[in-house]
């Protein structure tokens, strides 16, 4: 019991990895292929096991591709932002001085606006697409990695090893990331793993407004969009994308909890 969250999110995790990955074999129909024959059948009927859309697609092959769709912008996002950010962050902590104090001014300045209005206005000014929605959650989501490494490299920096390495006469360089980036990793890595369930909603909310992933393109957020005008007639339209959400959100967040608990000694005291 007292494992079970971790069990959990690991387990709905793994669950949805292999979902999308075996999202072809799992679901035979085309996501994008329209059948107006077949247009809004219930879960159940034969051959369509969650039913179809307004234009006959099958729901089970949109809602294991979006799967496929959201974890490839959620991966993408928090590799970016964990190398671009942290990379920033190193700099900013073992550098002090003006380029520090730089860097946190901006990243105070990009703190005071809303994460999704701020990624979706940066969608909206570079254009609509799968690159440009990955570009603006990476552009607005770096600023979390940049601030939690500069405090931990601020940290760091003052044992007494780093000390050594340094009076030993090493490169500022090598101590950077042979001392100080290995000690600073488990919190870049309990952070990206917070950071990507954040990264999977805000696509989904930013798809849901029309400024993120179009259709046909399976995506939840925009499956849950073209919902909102069938929710009295055709139930499993929303259902099924939504809790596909939830429950990919929940099992992130709760193996990023885990980890935190795992990798931060401070926890286990």
């Amino acid at each position: 019991m007292r494992h079970l969250k971790a069990w959990l999110g690991i387990g709905l995790t793994a669950a949805t990895l292999v979902a999308a990955a075996a999202a072809p074999w799992l679901a035979r129909h085309d996501p994008l292929r329209a059948d107006f024959a077949q247009s809004l059948r219930p879960p159940g009927t034969p051959g369509h096991v969650l039913g179809t859309d307004q234009l006959g697609r099958d729901l089970l092959a949109r809602v294991l591709h979006g799967a496929r769709l959201a974890l490839f912008i959620g991966a993408c996002t928090v590799l970016i932002t964990a190398v671009g950010g942290g990379l920033l962050g190193l700099v900013a902590g073992f550098a002090e001085r003006w380029p520090s104090a730089v860097l946190m001014r901006i990243a105070d300045v990009q703190l005071s606006f809303p994460f999704i209005l701020l990624a979706m206005t940066i969608n909206a000014i570079t254009g609509l697409g799968l690159r440009n929605i990955i570009l603006s959650l990476s552009a607005a989501g770096w600023v979390v990695y940049a601030r939690v490494v500069r405090g931990e490299v601020l940290s760091v920096k003052q044992r007494d090893y780093v000390q050594a390495a340094a009076a030993l006469g090493m490169s500022r360089a090598r101590v950077l990331f042979r001392h100080v980036l290995p000690n600073v990793a488990p919190s870049i890595v309990v952070v990206a793993s917070l950071q990507f369930s954040q990264f999977i909603v805000a696509e989904a909310a930013i798809s849901f407004l029309g400024f993120g992933v179009q259709p046909p393109t399976p995506a939840w957020g925009s499956m849950l969009s073209e919902s909102r005008d069938f929710l009295y007639v055709a139930w499993w339209l929303a259902a099924f994308p939504g809790v596909a959400l939830a429950l990919t959100a929940l099992g992130v967040n709760l193996l990023g909890d885990w980890l935190r608990d795992t990798l931060d000694p401070k926890l286990r005291v």
